[in-house]
């Protein structure tokens, strides 16, 4: 009886912990800022300028609440991604970073706590 109580226990944790991160295809940052044309093509979707394909979907589904919660329910791989995808609009599209930031976080209230939380992973972008 305790084992299986054990057991049940430690599974719904896995399906918790599982449940707790966002659900969403991995995309390779590096690869997209060597293709301008696809960035902004992801651009256009998060900032509702154009349909989202599939992939896409789930990252505008989730950036809102992740900028509020400074990427509280991200993955360490997430994390690095919106390190880079943000290092990436500030060095080639500043203008887009300065949409994206307005859109997501138009009162400046929460993106300097997302910065400061991915930034933690500055040089984890660069050992991938």
């Amino acid at each position: 009886m305790m084992i299986t109580l054990i057991l049940t226990a430690l599974i719904m944790n896995q399906v918790i912990a599982e449940s707790f991160y966002y659900d969403v295809v991995p995309i390779d940052m590096k690869e997209l800022a060597k293709n301008p044309a696809e960035l902004l093509n992801f651009m256009d979707c998060l900032l509702d300028r154009a349909p989202c394909n599939d992939i896409y979907k789930g990252y505008r589904e989730y950036t809102p609440e992740s900028v509020r919660q400074a990427c509280r329910r991200c993955t360490t791989g997430q994390k690095i991604f919106v390190y880079l995808f943000l290092l990436t609009l500030k060095t080639i599209l500043p203008e887009e970073y300065k949409n994206f930031r307005n859109k997501y976080d138009p009162d400046n209230i929460y993106f300097d706590k997302l910065e400061e939380e991915v930034g933690k992973f500055r040089f984890a972008a660069f050992t991938r």
